[in-house]
């Protein structure tokens, strides 16, 4: 890299280098991300968390580079990225509701509801209570 005035400042040209070398990571990231072929391979809750990480994301790197460029970014990008964090929300609490709550085992139950019958029918009807 060319510094140019700030040849003798070490300090700053180590600071550009790490951040010349997290943005070089980041390009790496977003070709392996935008593999077309990959997403066509998720599921259905794996397609919305990428999706809401990618949304997620991209209006953060937005958001620093705006704050790169000195621009203190508007309430706008900040309210999208409010935004995506109650869509992660809403995702988690769906994915929670399929996954937490109890399921019925039918073939146990089944067997519940045969040997019940089975039993009072051995023993006759249960008497009737009279009421007086």
């Amino acid at each position: 890299m060319d510094f140019g005035d700030l040849i003798n400042d070490t300090v700053i040209q180590e600071k550009l280098q790490h951040f010349h070398n997290n943005v070089d990571k980041i390009e790496e990231l977003l070709k392996v991300t935008l593999d077309k072929e990959g997403y066509d391979k998720l599921e259905t809750q794996d397609k919305v968390n990428y999706d809401l990480f990618m949304a997620y994301a991209l209006n953060t790197l937005y958001w620093l580079y705006l704050r790169s460029k000195g621009i203190v970014p508007n309430n706008d990008l900040k309210n999208q990225l409010n935004r995506i964090k109650q869509y992660m929300a809403k995702a988690k609490e769906a994915h929670d509701r399929n996954t937490i709550r109890p399921t019925l085992n039918q073939a146990v139950a089944k067997r519940f509801i045969k040997h019940g019958i089975s039993a009072t029918s051995q023993h006759g009807p249960s008497p009737k209570k009279v009421k007086m």
